[in-house]
């Protein structure tokens, strides 16, 4: 039995090398002001509970401040997300003015290292009994702060030092401009590595034929330069939102922003996201690689879309920690070689003998 469970779970851990970590970073977190599925009939009966302000986020948990319909759905988005493939969710709290850490309190429970499904994430099912060579998917949180207008810009987006600490509760740090001036400061300014520095700029590619400002590939590419990667989301295209009713002509504005943002990055730098609201706006991992290939990628892009290019932006969203003390192009130096004690033996013994035959010589 013992035996058994050992070669259980060698085999789990050879596959989980050969599995490739596909992520998806951008799953909305139900708030107050986010847009609902249409044709709904169970989200119009269920009653609304009080706004999330009126409780102690230092006391509940993550679930425990959403309604009854909003824990089953994101319980859905949630398994099926597993089921599929992925191994790596970012819940995304939307902020649509300026941050504010006093009055829009982060919203995923009373700890950011204990996640809302704490059975399903690898770093904590342990202390649930779940065994470790079991599926999982490991739940990050996010937040994104929209820039709608040019005012917001000049007023300030939040991202201060006096809100550092609350900005790093967040594993990942997002803004989404809709003007030019906005654009530019979330790459040039807001790239920059510090405690608040944001990670990725996501584009909402299918709202509109055209973005509001052009891709300009000095301006991307400074934010490329500092690590930061560009999000395209499907959601909207493939279903029925109040903000996208229209879902043909919110998929012909994905492929034709995708084609511009493509363009000015060279494929470099971006990332796929679903940003969707329910189950039936998720897409598996190979069907996102088809549907990243019709928008001009590459095969080798498309993959890593959702996978490599993640996986290194995390790692670059963990340096926000101890950046003061990052090392950057580390390299390993050659050992140097150190004789045996056997050797060191010989050659004393060897410069023994050459001593007395001087000596005897001498004599």
């Amino acid at each position: 039995m013992h035996v058994a469970k050992a070669l259980l779970a060698i085999f789990g851990l050879t596959v989980a090398f050969c599995i490739t970590m596909f992520c998806d970073l951008n799953v909305p977190w139900p708030t107050r002001d986010s847009p609902t599925v249409l044709n709904s009939k169970k989200s119009k009966k269920q009653p609304q509970k009080k706004a999330i302000a009126e409780y102690d986020h230092n006391i509940q948990e993550a679930l425990d401040l959403l309604t009854p319909s909003e824990k089953q759905r994101m319980s859905e988005l949630t398994y099926e997300l597993m089921e599929m493939g992925y191994t790596t969710l970012a819940f995304n709290h939307v902020v649509r003015s300026k941050y504010d850490p006093v009055s829009q309190k982060y919203p995923f429970g009373k700890s950011h290292c204990q996640p809302p499904f704490p059975k399903l994430d690898p770093r904590t099912r342990k202390a649930h009994g779940i065994e470790a060579y079991r599926a999982g998917i490991k739940q990050l949180s996010r937040l994104t702060v929209v820039f709608d207008s040019d005012e917001a810009v000049k007023s300030g987006s939040g991202f201060v030092s006096a809100n550092a600490q609350a900005l790093q509760q967040y594993d990942l740090l997002s803004v989404t401009p809709t003007t030019e001036a906005a654009f530019q400061h979330a790459c040039i300014t807001l790239s920059e590595l510090k405690p608040f520095s944001i990670d990725i700029i996501s584009l909402d590619l299918a709202a509109a034929p055209r973005l509001p400002f052009y891709l300009k590939r000095s301006t991307v590419g400074a934010a490329l330069a500092n690590g930061v990667v560009f999000e395209i989301t499907y959601g909207a295209a493939v279903a029925n939102t109040q903000d996208t009713p229209d879902v043909s002509a919110a998929r012909r504005n994905l492929f034709a922003g995708a084609r511009d943002l493509l363009r000015a990055t060279n494929g470099k730098g971006v990332i796929i996201s679903s940003s969707a609201l329910d189950a039936l706006g998720i897409r598996a991992p190979y069907d996102v690689m088809n549907l990243a290939a019709l928008m001009g990628m590459t095969p080798n892009a498309a993959k890593d879309a959702i996978s490599t290019t993640c996986q290194s932006l995390m790692i670059r969203a963990e340096t926000r920690q101890t950046f003061r003390g990052t090392v950057s192009k580390p390299y390993v130096l050659p050992a140097e070689h150190k004789p045996t004690s056997g050797i060191d033996e010989s050659s004393k013994k060897r410069a023994k003998r050459k001593l007395s035959n001087l000596s005897l010589k001498h004599i």
